[in-house]
């Protein structure tokens, strides 16, 4: 008998080819379209991203709005908001990577595997809990969506709950936080202050059985692996935060349908990894897209990602003590092409009417894997490692065109502003014409 063949490696993928099949999946591998971005381009993006982080942070913008700039240019915020706060709902806040709107179609599978506990009411005496859902239910069921304070009021109010709890909730926002995450209550928006809505689930979406955790994961990692073009299992099961273990599973299914292919990618420190890549994903012959990537957009959740892929390392200085940040207190990333060639500390001053550069660091070109070094233009596939003249020249356009959006009427860089490359900045600013 003629001897078995042996099975095929998986095909090994080159850095550059890489980046390019994210940032198409990521919708950021070229040029915005000009004009204002009309809902169904809005809806397009929405679609293949299928999240959007949500978080309380407003030095920039809030996070969940920056994302669809980068892919689209300036846009109606409220075409967004619409899509949540007004029924038919086809986008909802649940926990996803942390607080997140998702499409609605994903929420159950999301209630199906959630598993964070931190924000339960399981600790209260059982009665007074039982009693509580049980009253909020009826109070959610009304025709309008009530914030926790309005609940509260309805309720005629528990007192604060004892001990320490992190954010002094009440008794009764406890519970109905436990009730969020345990799919009984749903969101319907949030105010202008950022409070929460909440209406009774069975609002937004006929009550109907959850699907089981795996068959939720599969569901899960179809959306992820779409959004990413090209994935570890480990970036795939962080992208709605499943366990790594639900995620294998899930991968083994859709890899048994035809939906994904095995690849090795590109790993830390110049090693391969197994990957996989969805059978839609395309790969662009180059890369020329240009924006600025905020820390809760969804190309770099998965931050060992970032730097496996992108010779990046990315932390958001929020979270840091002031004497340990190294790129300031909210730095965002400038893309450009395929690489990510600057980071760039932000904030909006809203009272000045300007947008302050806080600091510009240039990424070092020869830290991306695969990047051709020297300014010469490279050839099809490889990235064109321009000089910080030529990172300024395109960061200063695209801080001009992010103020507009913002309604801000300048881009400001302070004398004292740290970073190598925020004197270029401040020299490319000054050479762009007035608004």
């Amino acid at each position: 008998m003629p001897a078995t063949p042996p099975p095929s490696s998986p095909p090994l993928l080159g850095p550059s080819e890489v980046r390019r099949t994210v940032l198409a999946a990521q919708v950021l591998d070229r040029a915005r379209p000009t004009g204002p971005a009309g809902a169904r381009r809005l809806r397009s993006v929405l679609e293949q991203l299928s999240v959007l982080q949500v978080d309380s942070v407003n030095v920039l913008a809030r996070a969940h709005y920056v994302p669809l700039y980068s892919r689209l240019g300036p846009y109606d915020t409220a075409a967004l908001d619409r899509l949540s706060h007004r029924a038919p709902r086809q986008w909802t806040e649940y926990w996803a990577h942390e607080a997140s709107l998702v499409p609605v179609r994903l929420r159950p599978a999301l209630v199906a595997v959630q598993r964070r506990t931190w924000m339960t009411a399981r600790d209260l005496d059982p009665q007074l809990r039982e009693e509580l859902s049980r009253r909020i239910l009826e109070v959610l069921s009304g025709p309008r969506p009530l914030t926790a304070r309005q609940v509260e009021v309805r309720l005629g109010g528990h007192g604060r709950a004892e001990g320490h709890w992190g954010w002094n909730w009440s008794v009764v926002k406890r519970v109905l936080e436990d009730l969020f995450a345990a799919g009984l209550v749903a969101s319907a928006g949030r105010t202008a202050q950022f409070e929460r809505r909440f209406l009774a689930a069975d609002r937004l979406l006929p009550a109907a059985e959850l699907p089981e955790p795996g068959a939720a994961a599969v569901e899960l990692v179809r959306a992820a692996s779409r959004a990413l073009g090209v994935a570890t299992t480990a970036s795939l099961a962080d992208y709605y935060r499943i366990t790594v273990a639900q995620a294998r599973d899930a991968v083994g299914h859709l890899r048994g349908g035809g939906e994904l292919e095995p690849v090795l990618m590109p790993g830390p420190r110049g090693t391969a990894v197994p990957g996989w890549r969805h059978r839609e994903a395309r790969t662009p012959r180059r890369a020329t897209g240009r924006a600025l990537v905020s820390p809760f957009d969804p190309l770099v959740f998965h931050r060992p990602r970032v730097e496996a892929l992108f010779g990046v390392r990315y932390r958001i200085g929020i979270y840091t003590p002031a004497a340990r940040r190294t790129r300031g207190y909210y730095p965002l990333l400038f893309l450009l092409g395929e690489r990510l060639a600057a980071q760039v500390d932000l904030k909006a001053d809203r009272s000045a009417g300007v947008l302050r550069v806080q600091g510009a660091w240039p990424e070092d070109p020869d830290g991306v894997p695969g990047a051709a070094p020297g300014p010469a233009t490279a050839a099809p596939g490889r990235t064109r490692a321009a000089g910080t003249g030529h990172v300024a020249a395109e960061l200063a356009a695209e801080l001009r065109e992010l103020a507009g959006w913002l309604g801000l009427g300048d881009v400001v860089v302070p004398p004292d502003a740290p970073g190598r490359l925020a004197p270029e900045l401040a020299r490319a600013l000054r050479k762009l014409p007035a608004n």
